[in-house]
């Protein structure tokens, strides 16, 4: 446990740093956003073509830890979704897009500076079969089970949900790095040496950027809501996650343990916005600060166990 507690000391203190310097005002908070999206539309797609380009081939990728990630994650959607609605009496809408927060975790701006330093040089390929689980499969699934749920809707759900999914720049990052590994080439040297350099201030600033971001985020007084999200996040995900793998691969495999340290990450920053899209902002940020307190504490006893 001390050598895991040395090892997350760097990531809380630079998340401390952000705190405080947007706290005392060294930082602008409307500076935030700016490099969030540095991280979001420079450092992870980046890092996601170069995790995928330097691999051997199509075939190699892990597609199967991609699926089992996904229909695990999926899973424990569907425990909190059934929670929500037939426990708590969320509206429909409501209640799923409040169950995406039991699948997607803090996987750029947090999981991939954890796993840059548990995982070492396994973190980068491991990165690119969770974000695309979530990004491909999770996300694009339950947002557009939300929007047609709303009775406001005229039918365009879907091509709303997969316009939004193919402008995001991770998941042109995702297509860009397939259709260079088809391709069969290889980076120049030069261009391996930009992708490094940018690739290594991501870790940095996005925990610089949750540090910060923490703050803007209020306390709602949406107590079971809130409580029933944070512990699907931080509980029910890991053990699904940590079942399927361990199932499927068996627990000597190390992806196991990989998966598992990407699924025990607090909330995503971005849930807030879809919440916000369902009249359910205040409950994702709310979950977004409890997951991202109590996850202070889960998140180094789970990486105990697992290292």
């Amino acid at each position: 446990m001390t050598d895991v507690l040395l090892l997350m000391l760097p990531i809380f203190t630079m998340i401390a740093i952000g705190s405080l310097f947007v706290s005392r005002g060294w930082f602008p908070a409307d500076g935030l956003p700016i490099l969030s999206r540095f991280v979001m539309n420079a450092c992870i797609p980046v890092l996601l073509f170069s995790a995928i380009a330097n691999g051997e081939s199509l075939a190699d990728f892990s597609w199967l830890n991609a699926l089992v990630y996904a229909l695990a994650s999926l899973g424990s959607v569907a425990l909190l979704w059934s929670f929500l609605r037939f426990g708590l009496r969320e509206d429909r809408p409501q209640s799923i897009v409040l169950a995406l927060g039991g699948a997607t975790a803090n996987t750029i701006f947090l999981g991939f500076p954890i796993a840059s330093a548990f995982l070492h040089e396994r973190a980068s390929e491991a990165f690119a079969w969770v974000v695309f689980a979530e990004v491909a499969i999770v996300i694009p699934l339950v947002t557009t089970l939300a929007l047609l749920a709303e009775e406001n809707q005229e039918g365009n759900a879907l091509p709303v949900a997969f316009l939004a999914l193919f402008r995001s720049p991770v998941t042109l990052g995702l297509l860009a790095g397939f259709a260079f590994l088809a391709s069969g080439l290889d980076l120049p040297q030069w261009v391996q040496k930009v992708i490094s350099s940018i690739v290594s201030a991501a870790p940095y600033v996005a925990l610089f950027v949750i540090g910060g971001s923490i703050l803007q985020f209020r306390m709602s007084r949406s107590g079971p809501r809130v409580l029933a999200v944070t512990v699907a996040k931080l509980v029910v995900q890991p053990l699904a996650v940590g079942a399927a793998f361990w199932a499927a691969f068996g627990w000597a495999d190390p992806v196991t343990r990989d998966a598992i340290l990407f699924a025990c990450m607090p909330l995503f920053l971005t849930y807030v916005v879809f919440c916000g899209r369902h009249s359910v902002g205040d409950v994702g940020a709310s979950a977004i600060v409890m997951s991202t307190l109590l996850g202070a504490i889960s998140v180094p006893i789970i990486l105990g166990l697992l290292f």
